[in-house]
């Protein structure tokens, strides 16, 4: 089959859990169809700047087209959108100026899009709530698979987006709890689909590699990854830990690695390293006591499988449904809400070292069970043959 996928950004560069995931998805298809991908040229997800350069690159094989991204985003006029939309009266249009301002503004890529239409049997379109999904789908709606990354914030809501989860031939769900939340949404349960998660894959750390040592650690330090984000449940992140060591007085850190888009607290136990590599990511983990996910809003947590892949206890937030669910089926860590029970799961993990272990163990097996990437391969073409 001739497989397009459609996405925001893509790039060896862009390492958002979306992004990745499509990256990864798409590499592996490549081996059994013909596959191409259709994004922006942007990198920076907030303003969605111009970086690549326009036309056609190859990425590990794959020819990635690259259209302009019009205008960046406003970050005022969007902010009025989101408020006016999520918490007042309002109309059809004023969703549908919200997804224009939410962005990529492409109609670029929506008319390569369009143009493609005979060319491919089926397209996968990523993120629902986006410039390209929302107006790209329809121009190929009887080939069109979605991977609407939802999470459990205040745009599955809207009411634009009710009958666009109707509207796709099939749709690809990355965990039960997204395909609950979706259906509920929009009562689109006849549309054909599958959970399918993620594969796990982890490059090597170069043999010798001291993370801690790299980069001056003398504390054992909890680890976080990803985007320093309050969306990402960051702020509350640094409430509870420093909390936490004044009521604890407990001799370890917290690691952050990613970009911060928040301020980092000047705070001599909260280390901020900024983006790591994918080698340097795999060694932090390999020497973290554990890995905290604070986000409130995920529709999968590459990361949270990465560690268990790793054997790595969780500590992740239960206000997220992903989150819960995940720890709940492979009981390969615990969850919070609030702070007495952040702190007493952290006291728990630092102080059990051999509950610790069994937590990360379990992880392990739970990933190695359900997240190979053949069984992911049978549940696409599963798909496929359905939506024929």
């Amino acid at each position: 089959m001739r497989l397009a996928f459609v996405i925001q950004r893509y790039g060896l560069e862009v390492n958002g859990g979306a992004e990745l995931h499509c990256r990864w998805l798409a590499e592996r298809l490549a081996r059994r169809h013909e596959v191409e991908v259709f994004a922006t040229r942007a990198l920076d997800y907030l303003e969605w700047r111009n970086h690549y350069p326009r036309g056609t690159e190859v990425v590990n094989g794959i020819p990635v087209h690259r259209s302009t991204v019009r205008r960046p985003r406003d970050a005022r006029v969007f902010g009025s959108l989101s408020n006016l939309c999520f918490l007042e009266a309002h109309t059809r249009q004023e969703e549908e100026a919200w997804v224009r301002e939410n962005g990529p503004f492409s109609p670029a890529l929506v008319r390569a899009v369009s143009a493609a239409r005979s060319r491919f049997d089926r397209f996968l379109f990523y993120c629902y709530r986006y410039y390209h999904c929302y107006h790209g789908l329809p121009a190929v709606r009887d080939k069109s698979i979605l991977v609407p990354t939802a999470e459990e914030d205040p745009a599955i809501h809207l009411g634009i987006f009710k009958p666009f989860f109707r509207s796709p031939r099939g749709i690809v769900y990355l965990t039960p709890e997204e395909q609950s939340l979706v259906e509920d949404a929009s009562g689109n349960r006849e549309v054909p689909s599958v959970v399918i998660g993620s594969g796990v894959n982890l490059p090597d750390a170069p043999p010798g590699m001291d993370f801690r040592a790299r980069h001056g650690l003398a504390r054992p330090f909890l680890l976080y990854v990803g985007r320093v984000d309050r969306n990402k449940g960051a702020v509350t992140l640094f409430a509870y830990f420093q909390k936490f060591l004044e009521e604890s007085g407990a001799d370890v850190d917290l690691v952050l690695a990613g970009k911060a888009v928040v301020p980092v607290p000047p705070h001599p136990r909260v280390r901020h390293l900024g983006f790591i590599s994918e080698e340097e990511k795999v060694a932090a983990l390999r020497q973290c006591r554990l890995l905290v996910v604070p986000s409130p809003y995920e529709s999968l947590s590459v990361i949270t499988l990465e560690a268990w892949k790793l054997g790595v206890p969780v500590l992740a937030n239960a206000r997220c449904k992903v989150l819960m669910g995940q720890c709940l089926r492979s009981n390969g860590g615990l969850s919070f809400h609030g702070y007495a029970e952040f702190a007493e799961s952290l006291r728990l993990l630092l102080g059990e070292p051999g509950l610790a272990e069994a937590l990360g163990r379990q992880g392990r097996d739970y990933v190695e069970r359900e997240y190979s990437w053949e069984a992911i391969d049978a549940k696409m073409e599963e798909l496929f043959l359905r939506t024929a």
